[in-house]
């Protein structure tokens, strides 16, 4: 079994998809966190793309959030051997990702103390850019358990890991797409993710 190492940030953000799906494929792994401030300056030269996150597999480094899951999710059972249904996991991934920068403006306003526009921007998301995210994920769902193929793969666990965060921060939300909501429980539920969730430490995002 190789040894992991993962870096990032003392926050969820980027990396606590990569978490969920260590979690779930019960790997162990050294939780390596930045402080953004006092140590990334110094770190951020000696990472590839100088970006976080990165996976260490026996001191090879793989980046982007992404890239991590789907090779977690291919070297330890929670992938699909078609292709074009891995694909279409890819596309449930990257659209879920998508939601993440614009997620992140509305964060960093209230964090600035910038409440208008954050308020601004919290109902750009919740009106124009989540729902047709969430209306094309409830079809995805259509007729069947899991976003590709028949069993969980990581593009659930990635999605239900981001969908999870937003519904605590919109609550509602995955109301209006049952089978989404369904998905997303069932992935929260699992042991090893209830398990994490209780574990994790609390950070402030």
């Amino acid at each position: 079994m190789p040894q992991y190492k993962l870096v990032y940030f003392n926050l969820r953000g980027r990396g606590e998809p990569v978490r969920w799906v260590l979690a779930a494929a019960e790997l162990q792994y050294e939780d390596v966190r930045y402080n953004k401030d006092k140590e990334w300056p110094f770190k951020k030269p000696e990472t590839p793309y100088g970006r976080v996150p990165v996976l260490y597999v026996d001191d090879k480094p793989l980046n982007q959030s992404v890239a991590i899951c789907r090779y977690l999710g291919r070297t330890h059972g929670l992938a699909v051997d078609d292709p074009w249904e891995a694909a279409k996991g890819d596309e449930v991934a990257d659209a879920v990702h998508d939601l993440l920068p614009h997620a992140a403006q509305i964060i960093y306003a209230r964090a600035a103390n910038d409440i208008d526009r954050a308020k601004m921007l919290a109902t750009d998301f919740s009106t124009t850019t989540l729902p047709p995210v969430l209306r094309e994920l409830e079809r995805r769902l259509e007729g069947r358990e899991w976003f590709c193929g028949s069993k969980m793969t990581w593009a659930d666990v990635f999605a239900a890991c981001y969908l999870s965060q937003l519904a605590a921060q919109y609550e509602g939300s995955l109301d209006v797409v049952p089978r989404v909501k369904k998905l997303v429980d069932k992935v929260v539920k699992l042991p090893q993710i209830e398990k994490w969730l209780k574990e994790r430490p609390e950070t402030p995002m």
